[in-house]
């Protein structure tokens, strides 16, 4: 029979949610959107429309990765659930969780910078394609998949949540019910954004600018605090199975 997360995985839940709410597709692209549409002359209505357009298939494109990984995911857990669980899997397990700790402090904005790269690069590229797919419904769908696609490689904090639910027990009709909640949970923030220039119109302009300024340069720091988080949480969960495993 499947079950559900408890209250503690839920709240872990929608803290990852949040956490992929700060990325370059879901926060940076969306205020790129209201920034150069309302730049360009652009009423605030037909703004907010665009970017609540990009932001429900940027949603159902990281619900669809999230069904098919699930869906995948069950029947190896249901197979190879026991050997998963065993102390050699957790001791692998401990191991991934550290190199992901350390791996966040290789990509921390501070330690690129050190060595003479540039970690706002990234999001600052999106812009000239904001600016081009910003003037159709396709050229937004284009946009929408583009930025879901280059994400997939780094969607730590949602396969993070995709284990959870997992783990949990859940079956597939209860995980892709969840995984809606989390997707509409991760693009909140910049839907509120939304709303607010569609309420306040050309006023908002200078305001939304620094918004996305702050954006683009939390977006690595918002990525490596993601992985260190997740890293921290693996290893807290199988450090005692590993320890007792290696004595």
């Amino acid at each position: 029979m499947d079950s559900l997360p408890d209250s503690f995985s839920y709240l872990s839940l929608v803290v990852l949610a949040l956490v992929d709410s700060t990325s370059v597709g879901t926060l940076v692209v969306p205020l790129l959107l209201l920034v150069v549409s309302g730049s360009a002359g652009v009423t605030a209505g037909r703004t907010a429309a665009a970017t609540f357009y990009y932001l429900a298939v940027i949603g159902a494109f990281y619900w669809a990765v999230g069904v098919a990984l699930t869906a995948g995911a069950l029947p190896l857990l249901e197979r190879f659930g026991d050997t998963l669980t065993s102390p050699g899997a957790m001791t692998v397990f401990a191991v991934l969780g550290v190199l992901l700790v350390v791996w966040s402090f290789r990509i921390d904005p501070k330690a690129v910078r050190k060595r003479g790269g540039d970690p706002e690069a990234g999001a600052r590229r999106w812009s000239e394609r904001v600016r081009v797919a910003s003037t159709s419904y396709r050229a937004l769908t284009g946009l929408a998949l583009v930025a879901g696609l280059a994400e997939v490689a780094t969607m730590i904090p949602y396969l993070a949540a995709i284990g959870i639910i997992v783990d949990s027990g859940a079956g597939l009709a209860r995980s892709a019910v969840i995984l809606v909640a989390y997707c509409v949970v991760m693009i909140v923030p910049a839907a509120v954004l939304a709303v607010a220039r569609m309420a306040g119109g050309n006023r908002l302009d200078r305001v939304l600018a620094r918004v996305h300024d702050w954006s683009v340069r939390g977006a690595a720091g918002a990525f490596s605090w993601a992985v260190g988080i997740v890293g921290v949480v693996i290893v807290l969960n199988t450090a005692p199975t590993a320890l007792s495993f290696l004595q």
